[in-house]
């Protein structure tokens, strides 16, 4: 057991379910380039009262046909309609970086990718994809990366 102050992340996010506390984030190894260490999957720490937390507990490693091989960032789960939806950026040599949903029946995983890559447009530098649900309708808000633009915008 740890506590929120010894966990090393990036991009925290909290899930509340049934009682429990589910932190996301990006692993504190990332990838600021291409060229640094290929991405290797995301973490899940579980807490009942946000204070002292579970160890690590993995909940997706990428296969090696995963389409994303860097810069895993900023892992977003959202329960809708019975299944875990996590939202997360990864990006490829070939690929501009994008937004992928990846899916699961426990908040704990494994979550697997539900499309074969991004859901962003594939030209556009992408990256912090959210659901927001709007009348039992699902969407997704991103960011078109200001490194593409200039301004970045959602």
């Amino acid at each position: 057991m740890q506590t929120f102050s010894t966990i090393n992340i990036r991009d925290p996010f909290i899930l509340p379910h049934n009682g429990k506390y589910y932190l996301y984030g990006t692993r504190a190894a990332i990838s600021w380039n291409k060229f640094a260490a290929p991405g290797n999957g995301f973490d899940v720490y579980v807490s009942e009262d946000l204070n002292t937390w579970s160890d690590a507990h993995e909940v997706f490693t990428p296969s090696s046909n995963f389409w994303g091989k860097y810069n895993f960032w900023a892992p977003e789960v959202h329960f809708f309609n019975g299944k875990f939806y996590m939202f997360a950026s990864f990006k490829a040599d070939d690929k501009c970086r994008g937004t992928a949903i990846l899916e699961s029946d426990s908040p704990l995983g494994p979550f697997e990718p539900l499309t074969d890559g991004a859901v962003t447009p594939a030209d556009w530098e992408c990256l912090d994809g959210t659901l927001y649900v709007e009348n039992d309708v699902p969407y997704i808000v991103f960011c078109h990366e200001w490194l593409q633009i200039g301004a970045g915008t959602v």
